[in-house]
Order: structure tokens, then sequence, then C-alpha cells
């Protein structure tokens, strides 16, 4: 589902710079991987780089869904990137990013519905039957407590049937309990909808327990320009 080989992208200017190494990454569809390290090594720019938000500076192989995403980088097909993305990537922010205007579930079908697709139906009723959020749905966001918003969020992540489900920090502003609701919900709805997710966290212990594989971003050493990270597992 996702191929990676010789990937690099740099980022900042002078000692504050550093550069993205993937010498090799691949994720199978239904899995489901955490992208760890410490602050500043680079996991939010991988996850933009799967995204397709980010331009790599340079890749040897980038396939994502069955694409070779790294054909439309080069030749600058920026329509079918936001194809791409808008069809088969779901985002789960770290602060949910509802829009206050909407209710919960014009903020669910929001996708479906730029998309032409019929916004409500069977599998927009089952997510949110498993999300437990159905007795929500007539409310706004700021009617809602910081679990039922990031529940929410990863409804409208997975309302136009992605096949790959990108996560930043979904569980940082939640409290323990909360948070092993969340990464619980992330795995079983994975499973359920044989997805493949990726998830940045901090949340090393959390996704150690719940039998995560886990890649990490680790600053291997300096060089005049900056740190280097390399993903590695």
């Amino acid at each position: 589902m996702i191929n990676l080989e010789n990937l690099t992208h740099r980022r900042g200017s002078g000692q504050q710079s550093f550069t993205l190494d993937v010498p090799d990454l691949k994720i199978s569809r239904g899995e489901i991987v955490a992208l760890t390290g410490a602050s500043g090594s680079g996991k939010s720019t991988m996850l933009e780089i799967l995204g397709l938000i980010l331009k790599p500076y340079s890749m040897e192989q980038f396939d994502i869904v069955g694409y070779n995403v790294s054909r439309y980088w080069h030749t600058g097909n920026n329509s079918r990137l936001a194809q791409l993305r808008a069809e088969h990537l779901g985002f789960v922010l770290q602060t949910g990013g509802l829009l206050p205007y909407l209710s919960v579930l014009d903020n669910i079908t929001l996708s479906r519905t730029i998309l032409g697709l019929k916004p409500t139906g069977s599998f927009v009723s089952e997510i949110c039957h498993l999300l437990g959020i159905e007795h929500l749905l007539k409310r706004k966001p700021d009617q809602l407590s910081i679990g039922e918003r990031q529940r929410t969020a990863i409804a409208r992540a997975l309302a136009h049937k992605p096949k790959v489900l990108l996560a930043d920090e979904p569980t940082a502003a939640l409290d323990p309990y909360h948070a092993d609701q969340v990464m619980g919900l992330l795995i079983k709805l994975t499973q359920e909808f044989n997805l493949t997710s990726v998830i940045v966290t901090h949340d090393w212990n959390r996704v150690k327990n719940m039998g995560i594989r886990e890649i990490k971003t680790v600053c291997k050493y300096q060089k005049d320009n900056g740190t280097v990270s390399v993903l590695t597992g």
C-alpha cells in the first residue's frame, strides 16, 4: 500500500535545518504503524509527505495506494495529486479541525459531498455507530467534549472510504482514559475496514502496549547544515 525508497526532504536553513532520510519504507494494506521519535526529528514532515502535501527533495520510489506518485511530483501534476489525496487518503488532525459552523453530521459527510458522493447512507451510519456518536449528529463542535470532537474527526476522515488513514497526534489533547479509547478505536477501524493507518505520536508506551508496529525517526549525526534524521524500523 505504501512503498518508499531512497526518499529525502530538507527543511529549515543553517543550523536549524534538518534532512529527513527514508532509505526504505513498506507498509502493507490493513497494517497500522506509529511514527515515533524526538520532537523535531521529522515525524510530521513524514506524514505530510505521505499525505501528498509536501514534495520530497528527492525520491527513487514513491508508491501509494497503487499509484506511482513520484511520476506526478516530477511532472508537476498537482491536480492528479489533489485527486488522489481527496479520494484515497483520510486525515485526523491533532485538534480535530472540525468546522465550527457545521453540525457533526455535516462535518462528517463533508468529504463525501466534495467528491460528489451521496452524503449519508449505511456506511456513514456504521462508522457513527462504531464510534458511538449517533446521538451527537445534530450538535455543533463547541457542544462536544474533546473526546467527542476527536471521534467526530475520525468519522470524517473515514466517511469517504479512504484506503490510507493518516493521524497526527490524535491523542495529544486527551486524558489517559480517552486516549486509550481513541487509539483502540483507530486499531479497531483499521481492522474493520482493512485500512492502512499511519499515526504520528509521542505516546510511545501506549503504542507498545497496544502492539502497534513502531517506526522511529532517529537523529543519526550532525552536519554543518543541521541534523540528519533517518527513518528506521
